[in-house]
């Protein structure tokens, strides 16, 4: 067993595979620990159903690999990361058989909102273009940066002069919920529906408060989701490549169980086997910050260093109201769907929204959720095998149900409930979830050679660190966005013990495969120890 290193990287997620990856490079020897079997974290492709059948558990959806600076840096694509645009990114199916389509090419898009609003299609245009024309000074600002407070934020707006020459971004949208920012400015029912889904998919809630001011960068890349060819786990592979190619060390099934802490600073872990390794100049966790700080401290430190009012924050970190159902398929056809009629691309659609026709519909669901019920399934269908053959055998096929649901589930005459639940009620919603399917591409049931549920209680079964199975590590709001995420005192890495420091998704800004908490803390981290920059500043 290693014995020091300079750097220890709790966590082999993306973000701790991508900062481990950029301070190996920068000569440090690092090593990262892994409580699993294998790296990757929420980049997880397993045969869930059948050998040969490739299911991504976690992670299906890449909205960032060409603007995310860790895929040039660390050459993602020279160690074997190979992604592909589908022409036909997604659609919305709606109950009376027609469908909205979105294309790679944004012209296409236009065209399919212009059958359900002629108005709402030039204003979607407008959109589109406004936030794309302002997507490097909204990801420089948003993403991949240290975070401002959303004061300066709005300065910032203002010195670039995007609220005068923009009629979407506005200072005001940091009060506004997206479905006022829909309801505004669009009135298509089934395009508001559509644009929300999309927002939801991306854990922005249509009914939060303040969550307009992000909707724009959205919306301006919506046309922009990937496939990773041969399952999102080859982005870790990626990663690890890099790693290792450049020196770095990777210890799986390596559970931390503590965090040595000497003079208030973090000088190693300790593992449940007893082992300790020392850390020569810091350590970096990318799990949740309920282990690090309530697991990952013994008592003393938590009260000595912490105090009862940082560990009390700690206790009352929010989390996502909802959390993501799951129904993996191994099926023999692709799906036809009825409103092929419609647009017969919807056929060729990656991802397939599934019967939301109103910001009402989204609504009824998330008070559904958030009383513990399990609404009457309005799953995204998604069949990766469309653009990537690699994933099931020659001839079949994967499918991909996404529902939206509570991680505590209450049913029957059980008032109580909790997420144990799952293990009773996963098999039945998944079949309810396979029937919504079925209604929309009536020959789906045949198709189904076999299928496996994942629910919010396995989530946290697999990966803890997503706490009430919340994909994000965090909820998406302006109270939990930007330099006060997760808390005020950790909103910029830095932790109030030395030497120790946050990089995974429970930072700025937030969840999804950006690589954007580990990028931005590594700035932190470079200037605190001294480490000149050699990668491509946003």
């Amino acid at each position: 067993m290693l014995k020091e290193a300079d750097v220890i990287i709790i966590g082999a997620g993306h973000n701790g595979l991508a900062l481990g990856c950029y301070l190996q490079r920068s000569g440090l020897e690092v090593v990262i620990l892994e409580r699993r079997h294998e790296e990757g974290g929420g980049l997880t492709t397993e045969e869930l159903t059948l050998p040969g059948f490739l299911h991504n558990v976690h992670a299906n959806y890449h909205t960032f690999v060409d603007l995310s600076p860790p895929v040039g840096d660390l050459d993602l694509r020279g160690h074997g990361v190979k992604y592909v645009r589908p022409e036909v990114q997604m659609a919305s199916i709606y109950e009376d058989g027609s469908a909205l389509v979105v294309y790679e090419d944004i012209d296409k898009t236009v065209e399919s909102i212009s059958q359900f609003s002629k108005k709402d299609a030039e204003t979607f245009k407008k959109l589109f273009t406004e936030a794309h024309g302002y997507v490097n000074l909204l990801l420089s600002t948003l993403m991949f940066e240290p975070p401002m407070s959303v004061k300066d934020l709005t300065k910032a707006l203002s010195v670039f002069g995007v609220n005068k020459r923009s009629e979407f971004l506005s200072v005001k949208l940091r009060r506004e919920t997206i479905n006022d920012f829909l309801n505004e400015h669009f009135e298509s029912d089934k395009v508001k529906a559509h644009l929300a889904f999309h927002g939801a998919i991306c854990g922005y809630s249509n009914d939060k408060v303040g969550l307009a001011i992000g909707f724009p960068l959205l919306v301006g890349k919506i046309n922009n989701w990937h496939l990773s060819v041969g399952g999102s786990h080859r982005l870790a592979h990626g990663l690890w490549r890099d790693f290792a190619f450049h020196g770095g060390v990777l210890i799986t099934d390596a559970e931390v169980q503590g965090i040595v802490v000497d003079n208030k600073k973090a000088v190693g872990v300790r593992l449940s086997d007893g082992n300790e390794i020392v850390a020569r100049k810091l350590v970096a966790s990318t799990v949740s910050v309920e282990q690090t700080f309530l697991e990952f401290l013994n008592e003393n430190e938590k009260n000595e260093i912490l105090g009862n009012e940082f560990v009390e924050k700690v206790k009352n970190v929010k989390h996502q109201e909802y959390s993501l159902f799951s129904v993996h398929l191994a099926m023999k056809e692709l799906p036809n769907y009825v409103a092929s009629s419609f647009n017969p691309d919807v056929n060729r659609a990656w991802v397939v929204n599934l019967g939301y026709g109103s910001l009402g519909d989204l609504n009824n669901d998330w008070r559904l959720i958030k009383e513990g019920r399990l609404p009457t399934p309005h799953p995204n269908a998604a069949v990766n095998s469309l653009y990537d053959p690699t994933d099931a055998p020659e001839g079949f096929y994967t499918g991909l149900l996404r529902q939206f649901a509570p991680y505590e589930v209450k049913t029957g005459n059980n008032s109580n409930g909790g997420s144990a639940e799952w293990n009773v009620e996963s098999r039945h919603y998944g079949e309810s979830c396979i029937r919504t399917w079925n209604k929309f591409a009536p020959n789906v049931e045949d198709s189904i050679i076999e299928f496996a549920t994942y629910s919010p209680h396995d989530i946290t079964e697999k990966l803890p660190n997503m706490v009430k199975g919340d994909w994000m590590m965090g909820e998406i709001t302006l109270e939990n966005m930007l330099d006060v995420r997760p808390t005020p005192e950790l909103g910029q890495y830095r932790t109030p013990i030395e030497s120790l420091y946050m990089a995974g998704s429970t930072q700025h800004p937030h969840g999804f495969i950006t690589f954007a908490p580990a990028y931005n803390a590594l700035s932190i981290i470079a200037e605190d120890i001294g480490i000149e920059s050699w990668w491509r500043e946003v």
